[in-house]
């Protein structure tokens, strides 16, 4: 039996974003129009199966027209059935309001894993069955691998897929183990065919190969500056349980990336403002860090840039704490009165530059500037 896996998790949507209030619009709708896009694409790849391996949501407390929504876009897949596991933003417990309003606007192929069980799917006319392990809380520090394997049927399958939340050891920070922590070794040795997880923001392996038997998708859409990545997901094409091709594809619309950036002359100044003027970066949240030395023509020739840059990208974020006005003669001329103390300390630390640090001279001139502008 061959089947093909369209394997996500970490959507969050719902996320609020609200450290970005100048996009925060965008960032939140971006994660709905990302889900449209993978189930495009799962039904473009003809996938058996989408699997969301948790945090579908970013919280439980959403209202019921963006749930709905959700539940539309998730019908709109065309395989066999959509298999949704709660994880530790969205878990489950049985008041929760999410999923109870969820289940009310779900269809028939969509199958929400609320309990650690084993999940046959030959109902659905799948010879697969599905090892579940969701989370029922935003912590825990132990994982949700409980299964009551002497219920399995004896019937034979040809298929048997873990799908669990939570840090892999090794893979994911979890330093106090509150995340529903797993280990490589209890999963290789669980005698299932596949893992499926998710919580990694992340993707692991890197590039997946035909003996990754242990899979994390990465967030989708990405949310920060620490996902570095463009979101991901996985196509996994199962043509038996040891027959298997991974493949990872790119979903997301915005991405963040940090940079610092030397500034020391006009020739650094033009590479900056060409680089990244470009379109790869139209779709950024951009934070450039700015350090180094430039005459005050020079500083006024970089807020121009910035400037372009700016109108270029989604959202500029720029720090220069560390750039600063070079300290020449003339700068010391304009600011202190001639043969004063300032005026010779900073002019004999000028003359003996190549025995003092550019960075000693800039906090002795910021000194006696702060001490001037108190009195």
């Amino acid at each position: 039996m061959e089947i093909k896996i369209f394997h996500t998790a970490d959507l969050h949507l719902g996320m609020r974003f609200a450290g970005y209030p100048d996009v925060q619009d965008e960032l939140i709708n971006a994660r709905h129009e990302t889900l449209e896009n993978m189930v495009e694409v799962a039904n473009q790849e003809s996938c058996t199966l989408f699997v969301m391996a948790g945090d579908l949501f970013d919280r439980t407390t959403l209202n019921v027209k963006d749930i709905s929504m959700v539940a539309r876009t998730l019908n709109e897949f065309e395989g066999e059935l959509v298999i949704i596991l709660p994880g530790n933003h969205d878990y489950y417990t049985h008041d929760s309001k999410l999923w109870n309003e969820f289940s009310k606007h779900a269809g028939d192929r969509i199958l929400i894993l609320k309990n650690s069980d084993i999940y046959d799917l030959n109902k659905y006319h799948l010879k697969i069955k599905i090892y579940a392990a969701p989370c029922s809380a935003k912590h825990s520090n132990e994982n949700m691998i409980k299964w009551d394997n002497s219920r399995e049927s004896t019937e034979n399958v040809s298929i048997k897929i873990g799908l669990a939340h939570g840090s892999l050891e090794g893979v994911s920070p979890d330093f106090n183990k509150t995340y529903y922590p797993m280990t490589r070794k209890e999963l290789e040795s669980s005698g299932l065919d596949l893992w499926l997880l998710g919580h990694t923001h992340l993707p692991w392996p890197e590039n997946p190969d035909k003996n990754s038997r242990i899979l994390i998708p990465g967030t989708p859409e990405p949310d920060g500056f620490d996902c570095k990545h463009e979101g991901s997901a996985f196509i996994i094409n199962m043509e038996s349980s040891s027959n298997m091709k991974v493949q990872k594809v790119s979903t997301g619309k915005y991405r963040f990336f940090i940079d610092q950036v030397v500034l020391n002359d006009d020739k650094a100044i033009a590479s900056m403002k060409q680089k990244y003027t470009g379109d790869e970066y139209s779709n950024m949240v951009l934070r450039l860090i700015l350090k180094g030395r430039l005459r005050k023509e020079e500083l006024e020739g970089v807020e121009e840039s910035i400037e372009l840059i700016n109108n270029g990208v989604l959202l500029l974020q720029i720090v220069k704490d560390e750039l600063h006005e070079s300290i020449t003669p003339e700068l010391i001329n304009s600011e202190f009165t001639e043969n004063s103390f300032p005026h010779q300390l900073l002019l004999s630390l000028l003359e003996e530059k190549k025995e003092i640090s550019f960075k000693s001279l800039q906090k002795t001139y910021d000194i006696i500037r702060k001490i001037r502008n108190e009195n």
